[in-house]
């Protein structure tokens, strides 16, 4: 990529370069240190160029010429300017050449045009030369090279395979003549023997007519038995996962159909004379089903979003959101916000710019984990649980879609592998099949509550090696 010459005295080329000034092909830089990715991306993307380093500007009778003051030109300079060089996406092809005016030594690099432009920094910047200046590409003039640089690529592949096609077909014509000379040549042998093969045709047509029979019977045989056996059937299995996909696909394509499975619609198809032998219309509508479901949840996904924060960074009106929530889930909300902006981390489920759910990672007082643990009957030593999970709550209206058991997920996360515990109503099926999904065992026996009268409430541990 890089080559290192030198020179005595100045060049030719370089006096030139020096008379003739700064331009969209030449450049000058007093030290290495003024030159960066952008230059060499700059000419590599326009027609090439030469950049002086060790020359500083000055004008003469009106003209801008360039005036040697020399430079550091040891190795390490060199290796500083190919590093920048190489930064480049894609690199940067130069070449390095050390020259002398007495003993002011400079740099002569030289940038030719780009065969694999268009070359950017790494932060991303595309550029070109403009006159003396570099200047960022305009998005047409981008797209342009991009352009011509595919053409010129599909140019090169579509010859090398006229190429291959072309010999390709002289080879065929050269084995079709040699083919045609035999066949004339057993011309009559064939004819002799027409009647015997005619009668050798027909033997073979019954054979394969009787195979195909019993092959065809023995595979709906073996069907019949992977179904009523219910066995994995990988040829089965295999159908079933193309037709999935298609469905999935099909759908994607309208719009309205994506807009009412999104709703909780289902839709109506009947199965067509295109289904693989393989399946059959029960496999079909649970394909269907399948389809609709994934497509639900995909579309479900996309609607909420997921927020963690200490309450220490959270507004008022969040807090007092969080607090809402949770009190409509049936937590008394008497002192409810001092107790909030206490909790380690708080988690919101939002749907469209609103909060619809609530989780909390807190961080109680040992006096307090011991009482519940006490009321549950349970013998593991409260330090060893040191965090709650709490304050679960999300609006009716979301349930079902599999919010809460992301929001949970991740907010555990914050327990940095310590005992997490939580409690939730003997009756909250749902809550309780969620806590149950993300690892918490119930632990001890059910136990009264004491702010919910009439209520019966199950401790459940997630454990960091305690044994509930």
């Amino acid at each position: 990529m890089v080559s290192n010459r030198r020179s005595r005295t100045l060049t030719a080329k370089t006096r030139s370069l020096l008379a003739a000034g700064e331009s969209d092909g030449v450049d000058f830089k007093k030290i290495a240190d003024g030159l960066s990715a952008d230059d060499f991306v700059a000419f590599a993307n326009s027609n090439g160029g030469q950049i002086l380093v060790g020359v500083a500007e000055d004008t003469v009778n009106g003209a801008q010429i360039g005036v040697v003051r020399g430079c550091d030109v040891s190795d390490s300079t060199v290796l500083q300017i190919t590093n920048k060089a190489i930064s480049c996406i894609p690199p940067v092809s130069i070449d390095v050449f050390i020259e002398n005016l007495g003993s002011k030594p400079i740099l002569r690099i030289e940038i030719p045009a780009s065969a694999t432009k268009p070359h950017c920094t790494q932060k991303g910047v595309y550029c070109k030369r403009d006159g003396s200046r570099n200047r960022p590409l305009h998005p047409h003039e981008l797209l342009r090279i991009f352009l011509d640089t595919e053409a010129r690529a599909f140019s090169e592949r579509f010859e090398a395979a006229a190429d291959r096609i072309t010999t390709e077909l002289e080879d065929l014509e050269t084995s079709l003549e040699s083919t045609i000379e035999n066949m004339s040549s057993q011309l009559g042998w064939a004819e002799s023997q027409l009647r015997d093969t005619e009668s050798d045709i027909g033997a073979i047509l019954g054979i394969v007519r009787r195979v195909d029979g019993r092959s065809g019977k023995l595979a709906e045989r073996m069907r019949t038995l992977f179904r009523q056996d219910q066995r994995s059937d990988p040829v089965r299995e295999r159908e079933y996962e193309k037709l999935l996909v298609e469905m999935i696909k099909v759908i994607d394509k309208r719009e309205d159909l994506v807009k009412t499975i999104s709703a909780g619609g289902s839709l109506t198809v009947q199965a067509n004379g295109n289904l693989s032998e393989e399946l059959t219309e029960e496999d079909f509508r649970k394909a269907l089903d399948s389809a609709i479901q994934q497509i639900h949840d995909r579309e479900a996904r996309r609607m909420y979003s997921f927020v963690y924060r200490s309450p220490s960074i959270c507004s008022d009106q969040e807090i007092d959101e969080f607090c809402a929530l949770v009190a409509q889930g049936g937590e008394v909300s008497r002192g409810l916000k001092p107790r909030v902006k206490k909790a380690l981390m708080l988690g919101f489920v939002v749907s469209n710019g609103a909060i619809v759910g609530t989780a909390a990672l807190k961080k109680p007082a040992t006096s307090y984990r011991q009482k519940v643990f006490r009321h549950a009957a349970n013998d593991i030593k409260a330090s060893e649980v040191p965090y709650e999970l709490g304050w679960i709550f999300l609006h009716p209206g979301h349930r079902g879609k599999g919010r809460m058991v992301e929001l949970l997920g991740k907010l555990m996360g914050f327990a940095t592998g310590k005992g997490v515990f939580a409690t939730t109503r003997t009756n909250n099926d749902r809550l309780l099949k969620i806590l149950l999904s993300l690892g918490f065992k119930p632990s001890g026996e059910p136990y009264s509550s004491t702010q919910q009268p009439g209520q019966s409430l199950q401790l459940l541990l997630q454990t960091g090696g305690a044994t509930p």
